[in-house]
């Protein structure tokens, strides 16, 4: 028997787009019992994509759906960050070759089990770790189209996203002269927006190597921060095993790095 006419079917082509996961939850809290979730599937107006999460057929459910279905239908702020939110914004040679591979995701809640199920072409990595206040979650964040209806993602912007990826320096993904050629090309940063990121920074790391490039590259942004009332902690911060100490931010770089300055 059809269920083309079906009441339920139309409301949920109108409130799930194709292409975008539904967990099991959100489905219940819109009328679909775990009964008619499975009649559904067995007639084929939904398809399974791992314990807990569905999708309407006829698109297939990329990183972009899985996220939209954790953002928009449960409700949990994350955001693309990193790298690769960088790589969107004019940055995509620094990208691994072959591909990107890793998806980085930024969220102060860990993913729920069906997010991690889901078999997807690239893999969803969530960095829980608190970089920022809570209270500065959307500073620095912008919209990006996901060709999902109207809907969007948030992604963090140039000033957020390179923030993000200096966390990881040394000791994490990136190595110092990797992100310090990342660096480079943000020549046109916001210096209201990286001013307010500072603000609300958490990491004496991050601030110390962000202000260290800055200064090294000395774009025209870099005159308009807000440097004075800045907390950078005291003491030294061994960001490069076996570095030179740099004696403005007290931190350890490269033993070549900048020399030609020196």
């Amino acid at each position: 028997m059809s269920l083309q006419n079906d009441i339920g079917i139309k409301q949920l082509t109108r409130l799930l787009p194709e292409g975008v996961a539904a967990p099991s939850g959100w489905l219940a809290a819109n009328g679909y019992s775990r009964q008619l979730v499975r009649k559904y599937v067995l007639s084929d107006w939904l398809i399974s994509l791992s314990h807990g999460a569905y999708a309407r057929p006829g698109q297939t459910i990329g990183w972009e759906g899985v996220l939209l279905g954790l953002q928009r239908l449960v409700g949990v702020p994350c955001h693309v960050g990193g790298i690769s939110a960088l790589g969107r914004q004019g940055l995509s040679h620094f990208l691994p070759l072959g591909g990107e591979q890793r998806i980085h995701v930024m969220s102060f809640r860990k993913p729920p089990a069906w997010v991690k199920a889901i078999e997807l072409e690239q893999e969803l990595i969530f960095d829980t770790r608190r970089l920022f206040l809570e209270s500065a979650r959307e500073v620095g964040l912008t919209p990006w189209s996901t060709r999902i209806r109207d809907w969007t993602l948030p992604m963090a912007g140039k000033e957020r996203a390179i923030m993000e990826l200096l966390n990881d320096v040394e000791g994490g993904t990136y190595g110092f002269e990797h992100a310090a050629q990342i660096f480079e090309g943000l020549t046109m940063l916001r210096p209201g927006v990286v001013n307010d990121l500072l603000a609300v920074c958490r990491s004496i790391k991050v601030k110390r190597v962000f202000l260290f490039l800055a200064t090294h590259f000395n774009y025209p942004w870099v005159k308009k921060l807000e440097m004075a009332d800045l907390a950078l902690g005291s003491g030294n911060r061994q960001v490069v095993k076996g570095g030179r100490l740099d004696k403005q931010f007290l931190i350890t770089v490269p033993e070549n790095f900048g020399a030609e300055q020196l």
